[in-house]
């Protein structure tokens, strides 16, 4: 159920919260795509309304499962006790639930502040990535082979959903962009969405792009938001996802400065990713790598040539723009057979 208007929302904040003083006018937050999101300013704090409505809320057009935010509450409980709440500090944890609602589709969790995303902030230090590399193993390992976690964070309906949107829409964009195996590449993509329907090896976050990593200026404070997309699956998804975007980042870069600064960030997420996961070598397999390197491939297609080009690095350019053009390839190529993913980052 949507909300009406700033009362509604108030009304639901208060009787969710008891004790919160309303103060101020009510803030839709920017910078999401799939939600609609508000600041509630309180007499002595501010809190986070989000609510998920039975589509993208950017892309009204394309469905998506309200039922998504219930399952991020539900992945955000799994910090508060063992094994995952040995993961979370000060430093680098996911946001506080404070209260969520089943029926509305909504949640309520606290509010962070202005803390810029990664792909906005100024500096994204090398200690940053290497403890998100960490944070990641650690989520990954500890969960792997958890029956209770996998039956509790079962988000069959989203992987649903990128199955439809993105991985078996490869071989037709590959084709109209006059790729002449795109139907064998786009086999290989709809044949991984397939697999990614199935219960996997461990929790993973989901969605773990530069939007979804906010970094607090000077400290290096980082919180990692945006868990609706989690699910019991393959670590490869997470991996990938995040390696996609950070070659992106670094290919639309301004400047040699922030080119560098990101392909920094992103070796010092790998080598504490691959140390860290060391102890659960065959949790990240050769099929893993083989696998991540398809939905790399399959990201940066999403992302240049799909439906999520608008508002991110590639918007505005046509199909002949060169780097349309080397982002296409860079996804062609990652699609093929020999791709791993870690080997040669930044994959230049």
């Amino acid at each position: 159920m949507a909300f009406s208007d700033t009362e509604d929302i108030l009304a639901f904040v208060s009787a969710a919260i008891p004790g919160f003083l309303p103060a101020g006018k009510i803030e839709e937050l920017s910078g999401g795509n799939l939600n609609r999101v508000w600041r509630v300013s309180g007499s002595e704090y501010s809190l986070v309304v989000k609510h998920a409505p039975p589509y993208i809320a950017k892309a009204p057009d394309i469905p998506l499962d309200p039922r998504r935010i219930i399952l991020e509450a539900a992945a955000l409980r799994l910090f508060d006790k063992p094994p995952l709440n040995s993961i979370v500090s000060e430093r680098l944890r996911p946001p506080r639930l404070l209260h969520a609602d089943e029926d509305r589709h909504a949640i309520i969790l606290e509010d962070l502040g202005n803390l810029d995303s990664l792909d906005e902030a100024e500096d994204i230090g090398e200690e940053t990535g290497t403890g998100l590399g960490v944070f990641l193993a650690r989520l990954h390992g500890l969960t792997a082979g958890d029956e209770a976690i996998a039956a509790s964070i079962n988000n069959r309906g989203i992987q649903q959903s990128r199955l439809n949107v993105q991985y078996a829409r490869v071989g037709e964009m590959l084709d109209n962009y006059g790729i002449p195996n795109s139907a064998e590449l786009g086999g290989k993509a709809r044949k991984l969405g397939e697999k990614y329907l199935a219960k996997g090896r461990c929790l993973i976050m989901g969605d773990l792009w530069p939007r979804s990593i906010l970094i607090a200026p000077r400290s290096q404070q980082a919180r990692i938001i945006d868990w609706e997309f989690a699910h019991y699956g393959r670590p490869a998804q997470d991996v990938a996802h995040l390696l996609a975007h950070l070659w992106m980042l670094q290919h639309r870069a301004g400047t040699e400065e922030r080119k560098n600064q990101l392909r920094q960030f992103g070796t010092a997420f790998t080598k504490s990713y691959r140390k860290e996961m060391r102890s659960h070598a065959l949790l990240f397999d050769e099929e893993e790598r083989a696998d991540a390197g398809v939905h790399f491939g399959a990201e940066i297609l999403a992302r240049t040539l799909g439906s999520f080009r608008d508002g991110y690095v590639y918007e505005g350019l046509g199909s002949g723009h060169p780097a349309m053009r080397e982002a296409v390839e860079k996804a062609v190529r990652a699609l093929g057979p020999e791709f791993r993913v870690f080997d040669g980052w930044p994959f230049l």
